[in-house]
């Protein structure tokens, strides 16, 4: 069950900051609320002049597979290095003597983007390759407002929301100006605190401090609300698209969140939380990715005993291989695993299982390399011969040429124990 909400409404949403107190900027967002109000319904923002700006200088960001992550006071840009359960960040560059979020990548010119908020004001920032910034000035058209949620769409838009106000900004960073406004008032309820955005098929993709996935229509100013998929009462600082569509959702009290959506642009879009990787608690998180550059074969294989007595030990061995001519950027694995496979448990670094479901993550592999993961358990009690099937899924950070070898299935024959 969802809910769409449109523009309906009054907007009675007051600006949030979004935990700041706890990175001891305290003073500067209470200065930008002071001294730099939202603009009110209808009013006309003052424009500065627009000024066209020329390709960047410079090296682009990393588009192989890339996740990045800014957070902190002063704020630091970093690469986000995904392996077995964990996530580590490595910094990018140096710290920056001002504060900014909404962070996402040009698909044009590849590099990455920002708004910055406080003293400095809402100017846009751009990043290359080493994490060296530059500030490129006030954004002609953008009222004053604290911009924490950002992000790119395949032409190369920057869209913004405006924190607890429910208007979304659509920017050309090339004449570094708003070339369209989204007014969605559902998203300025406080209460929802969408605290980032990441684009996939047309939609702006985020999430709700009470786990709700939430997806903005951009065309018709209307946002759905999908309840239930991630645990809630903790911000979502940061949301990003893997490179096979998947939707990130890192947690600022430390966690990466990936969840699989199928059917995305349909009216009942399915949602799969595929895995969990522990990383550093963070506040002021932003995150965003790139994958243009990135695409990875990746196999499934699954080996089990072919027969077993009730009572007796099985074991799986789950075989994840880089088939194809490209390295990897990393994985996830999750296996339903059977009901008569009593106690299940695995030794494999980076798997877990909870409720019966084996759930992996797995680091960068390179071509022709593998991992393999093991489960042992116990055949359940049969009263006749029983045929049990167990299927594997890999779904790759990376977008994949052929999905048909992402899925095996071992089937084990299971006859009653002697005593049965």
């Amino acid at each position: 069950m969802f809910v769409i909400r449109g523009t309906h409404g009054s907007n009675h949403g007051k600006r949030r900051q979004r935990a700041l107190s706890a990175l001891g900027a305290v003073g500067i967002v209470a200065g930008l609320a002071a001294g730099l109000p939202a603009a009110p319904a209808g009013a006309v923002p003052v424009r500065a002049a627009a000024v066209t700006q020329p390709h960047p200088d410079g090296n682009p960001v990393a588009c192989d597979g890339k996740v990045y992550v800014s957070f902190g006071d002063p704020d630091q840009l970093y690469t986000a290095d995904r392996g077995p359960g964990t996530v580590q960040f490595s910094a990018l560059g140096n710290p920056t003597s001002f504060l900014y979020n909404a962070i996402g990548v040009n698909p044009h010119d590849r590099f990455l983007y920002g708004t910055t908020f406080g003293d400095i004001g809402n100017h846009l920032v751009r990043f290359d390759g080493d994490g060296e910034s530059t500030d490129l000035g006030p954004i002609d058209g953008l009222p004053p407002a604290l911009y924490i949620s950002g992000t790119f769409d395949d032409k190369g838009n920057y869209y913004v929301l405006a924190d607890n106000t429910g208007e979304i900004y659509q920017i050309d960073v090339a004449s570094r100006s708003v070339t369209n406004v989204v007014n969605v008032p559902a998203l300025a309820d406080p209460e929802l605190d969408v605290f980032d955005i990441a684009f996939r098929d047309g939609f702006l993709w985020g999430s709700t401090d009470d786990g709700a996935v939430t997806r903005i229509d951009i065309a018709n100013e209307i946002v759905a609300f999908f309840p239930g998929v991630l645990p809630g009462g903790e911000d979502f600082g940061g949301v990003f698209t893997y490179g096979n569509g998947d939707l990130g959702f890192f947690r600022n009290s430390g966690q990466l969140i990936r969840v699989h959506v199928k059917n995305a642009a349909g009216s009942n879009p399915v949602f799969t939380v595929l895995s969990t990787q522990t990383t550093t608690p963070a506040t002021n998180l932003d995150a965003t990715s790139c994958f243009l550059d990135s695409s990875a074969d990746l196999a499934v294989r699954k080996d089990g005993p072919k027969k077993v007595e009730a009572g007796s030990e099985i074991t799986y061995r789950i075989t994840v291989k880089n088939v194809g001519k490209h390295d990897s950027s990393g994985w996830s694995l999750i296996d339903d695993l059977p009901a008569r496979l009593l106690s299940p448990t695995t030794p494999t670094d980076g798997c877990e299982i909870t409720d019966g479901l084996l759930s992996c993550t797995g680091g960068p592999l390179a071509k022709g390399e593998s991992e393999e993961i093991e489960v042992t358990g116990t055949a359940g009690n049969v009263t006749s011969p029983t045929t049990v099937k167990n299927t594997a899924t890999v779904f790759g950070d990376d977008a994949d040429p052929h999905k048909d070898n992402n899925t095996d299935t071992a089937s084990t024959h299971v006859k009653p124990g002697d005593d049965d």
